[in-house]
């Protein structure tokens, strides 16, 4: 076993899970903020450079701090984000997300405890998933940051009405999959069939020579990784395919800086329609072979996983825009506002699409 493997083995097993919960994390509730943006997956270093090349909706990079993150993946994040011991913040806060881990038992995530997830109406002033509405299935599969933009400077104007005072934005960019790279996310973006390129009924009738170039490699590539399981849990995860040469670090960097200014590009409107301190943040980064480590496994102490970006701007509500609150907002103990349909074939396959399955 080389150095890397053996490291990588220690910081993702129980060692580095017990020296995980030692790391002196900084909750968001200890820090100043009105609207706090999560930007799902976003290295510090990643921010850092976007910063520097002048980007409108983030401070200098010399006002981009840092904070260490009490998780080291979402689940993880939100589980001590929003434990027992947060109650009284959160009452009063509105927590708006595209994250599906918020309907999670999450039991198979080891690090996490049986008394926080899946998250509920009664947990907040008021509670919006809004991957349930705005996830698209388009070239790739996620939800952009427009509906959560749209649903935030909503319920802030509201908040008097509503009877919070803070609210909290977890956006799914920059995290996989990259809209700038689809093909990496192999095959149709359907929510149903993600990774597929037919139903399984017609392989007879694949008529490879008839795929242009792009879609017969990715094919080929499923092909091959139906024969090794690991190949098979990491095809929608872009950086453990870098971890394998299949990708290249420039392309998975230049894809993953495209999606930070993607949402970027969203808070400038954010800020243009939220009187108010506003923080940018992270849940976790995304470890690129530090200490052996890749992508973002739970209960990691490493630190481009668990330092994270923190950066505060002034926003100030000009009205450049005017969404309606979300249909179906839940409020805390309100009656008849919880969903009853099941969407658990829903959460199953969003979660799929972003690599965690």
């Amino acid at each position: 076993m080389d150095l890397a493997t053996l490291s990588a083995k220690i910081a993702t097993g129980r060692i580095g899970g017990t020296l995980s919960q030692l790391v002196p994390a900084t909750p968001i509730w200890e820090r100043e903020w009105d609207v706090c943006c999560v930007l799902d997956g976003c290295r510090l270093d990643l921010m850092h450079e976007a910063a520097a090349a002048g980007h409108e909706a983030l401070p200098s990079p010399d006002a981009v701090g840092s904070l260490w993150s009490v998780g080291s993946q979402s689940a993880e994040w939100m589980d001590r984000t929003f434990a027992p011991e947060h109650r009284e913040e959160m009452a009063r806060t509105a927590y708006v997300t595209g994250n599906p881990f918020s309907s999670q038992s999450c039991e198979h995530i080891l690090v996490t405890s049986d008394d926080v997830l899946p998250l509920t109406a009664d947990d907040f002033g008021v509670f919006h998933e809004a991957w349930r509405d705005g996830w698209v299935d388009d070239d790739i599969s996620t939800i952009p940051p427009e509906p959560l933009t749209d649903a935030a400077i909503a319920i802030w104007r509201h908040r008097r009405k509503l009877g919070i005072d803070r609210i909290v934005v977890h956006y799914m960019q920059p995290h996989a999959p990259f809209r700038s790279q689809p093909g990496w996310f192999f095959g149709s973006a359907d929510i149903e069939h993600w990774g597929q390129f037919t139903d399984g009924d017609d392989d007879d009738d694949l008529d490879l020579e008839a795929l242009d170039p792009a879609d017969r490699e990715a094919l080929e590539a499923l092909a091959d990784a139906e024969d090794d399981a690991d190949e098979t849990d990491s095809m929608n995860d872009p950086w453990l395919r870098l971890r394998d040469g299949d990708l290249s670090y420039e392309a998975v960097w230049a894809a993953y800086r495209d999606n930070l200014e993607w949402v970027l590009d969203d808070l400038t409107r954010l800020l243009a329609n939220c009187d108010g301190r506003v923080a940018m943040t992270s849940d976790h980064g995304n470890a690129i072979g530090e200490f052996g480590v890749w992508s973002h496994p739970p209960g990691t102490p490493v630190p481009a996983l668990r330092r994270v970006p923190w950066a505060v701007r002034e926003g100030r509500d000009r009205g450049t825009c005017d969404p309606a609150l979300p249909t179906g907002l839940r409020q805390r103990g309100a009656d008849g506002t919880e969903r009853t349909e099941d969407h658990g074939d829903d959460i199953e396959s969003r979660l799929e699409a972003l690599g965690y399955r």
